[in-house]
């Protein structure tokens, strides 16, 4: 309760100076608070936006943190890494939430370990994100049953635009000790000559984790350059690269202290929040990416070409940790140092893509082509050695080998007609095939030896040729499908009152194509075959409004219901004796409501928002051999969502704010609580003139919860471990923006 009395004291102070200042406030020049706004685009698509001050002045060390205040957004974390979640998708957050940046998709092809690299990319460079929850099948294809969102670099700068800044974080990496984290950037943009314009931009960040063992440097770079032909063409290249090295550690495991796991460990010691894990991580990360862009433009008709490479490596150099490990029914026993160096992912992408937009008289219309060549490449190296003495010995290598492709070809169409100045409908589809090739390969050496009392011990090899050792399987597959979309809007004003507002509905028929990791499966004798796993088709009907009730008054609000057929579960990892088979669910549902607010007053000197999000997300028809049955919730997804955001500003160049979420519990793989929790954040900004300066407190009430937590024993890598999220931090940054 003393952590919510503070909050309502920051509330209540504020709204008290209001009363104190209103003569001077009302002397400012507009002051534009907020960072999420609200609007149905040009498609009657519900679209929100998070702004560039919003980034800035946050004091932000990652792409991560700028959504975890984000009204309607979560993060989904496997035990692998946080994926942007919208409307529940949880476990599969990184199929269903397709992330753009400048438009060209950043998701993984393998959706078993494919975590989406956001945190590569540069929180300075970014000059917009859009949102859009739930949907966008027809424009933007393949996995948006979650919706998308598109984080956006600005590339045309009119005159010498400097911005350069320096941030400190001083983290908590023990009870005692108080360690720093350090980040600066640059970016410069201008014209060189006449319709000629160039951005760079650089980053460097030092972090000291709060765990013991943690610590990494990162470098990004980016670079565009524009060339505005004439009026009506223009032609644009841009690049960005990113390079990390990143020494980490293990999640902790649930129980170390007996010779077999405790199950009912549900509250892991709280000291235990800046421990290293049972092991040593070594992860060296790439990416880069790079786009040539035309654009034409005349009268009515534009249209704009993207020929893109998008390349993302993450390497374990290093990979040494302790596990639970599940020998074939003979009991959980604890493994040391079980190894997966030289193990990596390897994501590439080449596409063209173009587009063309025509506004007629009665409303816009548009058509575009989409043909993307995705290949991946999985490396698994895992040694293991599990002895019980006199009964039982193992010592197990397995190199697993998955370089699948994907080539996806698209062609879609968009109508958006108004009937009236109020009354227009929206309605499109996309047709996809999808061909599928590559192979998976699976190479297993070592002995098992069991000792029976009062009889000679039995060695028995993992893999012999003549049973065909190593086992090979190539993929060849073909799939289709289509997407589409009916949207009505009534727009209206209120009468002889400043404001108005939209109405709409929509029905959307979507769908997600199977990643290649999914088409194939592995018995118990380590046979791969076809998993026969079908398209995932969804159904989503969507009613929603958006009303400026006045100037001062923003009000948003949306109701959805979408029904999944054949989504997609796994049983068993690629680390299981027992195989790993692929199947579809029958149905699952995802239901939910969103509402936002905002209030500003006195020129928007002072503003406020909130926000709240219901989901239910689970289960209603499954094969008896699913992972879930009917009635289970979906994993990792929380119940609700809720924001509050103040920002004041007490002089013209000053301003208080502060941001605060309130997360819902989840179901872990398990089935098991992860209980809810609440953030806090404090700061204050300062300007004059070109130079800022913000600082704050990040996690004011320094809230423990768990950024990722994992109860099931059924994966040995991920399972029955946690690890706590960082606790009270502080921030420091200032910066110089022309």
């Amino acid at each position: 309760m003393k952590k919510y009395f503070l909050l309502c004291l920051v509330y209540c102070s504020s709204i008290f100076a209001e009363e104190q200042n209103v003569s001077e406030i009302k002397k400012l020049d507009k002051i534009i608070t907020h960072g999420f706004e609200s609007k149905l685009d040009e498609l009657n698509r519900n679209v929100y936006l998070i702004d560039k001050e919003m980034i800035e002045n946050k004091g932000y060390k990652n792409t991560e943190d700028i959504f975890a205040y984000t009204p309607f957004v979560g993060i989904s974390n496997t035990g692998l890494g946080g994926n942007i979640d919208l409307r529940g998708q949880g476990n599969s957050a990184n199929i269903n939430t397709q992330i753009l940046l400048n438009g060209i998709s950043l998701n993984m092809l393998d959706s078993s370990h494919g975590v989406t690299p956001i945190n590569s990319i540069n929180p300075s460079d970014i000059e917009s994100i859009e949102i859009l929850p739930g949907g966008g099948a027809v424009m933007y294809g393949n996995g948006t049953r979650g919706g998308v969102v598109n984080i956006i670099t600005k590339k045309r700068y009119k005159k010498f635009s400097p911005n350069l800044g320096i941030n400190y974080s001083g983290v908590p990496q023990s009870p005692d000790v108080f360690g720093s984290q350090i980040s600066t950037d640059a970016r410069f943009g201008g014209e060189i000559v006449s319709n000629l314009y160039y951005t760079l931009s650089g980053r460097y960040f030092y972090k000291k984790g709060y765990r013991q063992g943690d610590e990494s440097n990162t470098f990004n770079i980016g670079a565009s350059i524009t060339y505005d032909i004439n009026p009506n063409h223009s032609l644009s290249f841009e690049a960005s690269y990113f390079k990390g090295f990143i020494n980490t550690t293990p999640p902790l495991l649930m129980s170390i202290d007996g010779a077999s796991p405790n199950l009912n460990n549900n509250l892991p010691s709280k000291d235990k929040r800046y421990n290293a894990g049972e092991g040593i991580i070594h992860l060296i990360q790439d990416r880069l990416d790079a786009t040539l862009s035309y654009d034409y433009q005349y009268q009515n008709l534009s249209i704009q070409s993207k020929l893109f490479y998008h390349y993302y490596k993450n390497y374990y150099a290093k990979n040494i940790q302790d596990i639970w490990f599940n020998a074939s029914g003979r009991g959980v026993s604890y493994v040391k140092d079980v190894s997966q160096n030289g193990s990596y992912f390897i994501d590439q992408k080449l596409g063209f893509q173009t587009k063309l937009n025509y506004n007629h008289k009665n409303g816009l219309f548009i058509i575009g082509i989409d043909s993307i060549f995705n290949q991946g490449d999985r490396k698994l190296n895992l040694n293991y050695i599990v002895s019980q003495p006199s009964i039982f010995n193992l010592d197990h290598t397995i190199i697993t080998q998955v370089i699948p492709y994907k080539f996806s070809n698209s062609l879609f169409a968009i109508e958006k007609y108004n009937f009236s100045k109020s009354f227009s409908l929206t309605a499109g589809a996309r047709y996809e095939i999808a061909k599928y090739g590559g192979n998976r390969k699976s190479d297993r050496s070592g002995y098992t030896t069991t000792t029976i009392p009062n009889m000679n011990a039995t060695t028995k090899p993992f893999c012999k040729p003549e049973e065909g050792c190593p086992w090979t399987y190539n993929i060849n597959e073909i799939t289709n499908n289509f997407a589409l979309e009916l949207t009505p809007k009534y727009s209206f004003d209120f009468k002889n009152v400043l404001g108005g507002g939209d109405l709409y509905a929509k029905y959307e028929k979507g769908f997600l194509s199977p990643n290649p990791d999914k088409l194939t499966q592995r018995d118990t004798s380590n046979n791969y075959s076809a998993s026969n796993v079908k398209s995932e088709t969804y159904h989503t009907l969507e009613l929603g409004t958006k009303l400026n009730i006045t100037e001062h008054l923003f009000l948003s609000g949306a109701i959805f219901y979408t029904l999944t057929q054949n989504e997609i579960y796994t049983n068993g990892t690629v680390h299981a004796v027992g195989g790993i088979s692929v199947g579809n669910y029958d149905l699952t549902q995802r239901t939910g409501i969103e509402l936002y607010s905002e209030q500003s007053f006195f020129n928007n000197a002072l503003s406020f928002n909130q926000s709240f999000t219901y989901i239910d997300a689970r289960i209603l028809k499954a094969p008896k051999n699913a992972t879930y049955q009917k009635g289970d919730l979906i994993p990792y997804v929380s119940n609700y969502k809720v924001t509050l955001g103040l920002s004041y500003a007490i002089l013209e160049n000053l301003k208080l704010w502060t941001q605060n979420s309130f997360i819902g519990t989840q179901k872990d793989f398990a089935q098991k609580n992860i209980k809810a929790y609440s953030l806090t954040d404090i700061g204050i900004d300062y300007k004059i003139k070109h130079f800022s300066i913000t600082a704050g407190i990040r996690n004011l009430f320094d809230t423990l919860y768990f950024s990722y937590y994992n109860s099931s024993t059924t994966d040995y890598t991920t399972g029955f471990n946690y690890q706590y999220a960082q606790g009270r931090s502080i921030f420091l940054e200032g910066r110089y923006a022309f």
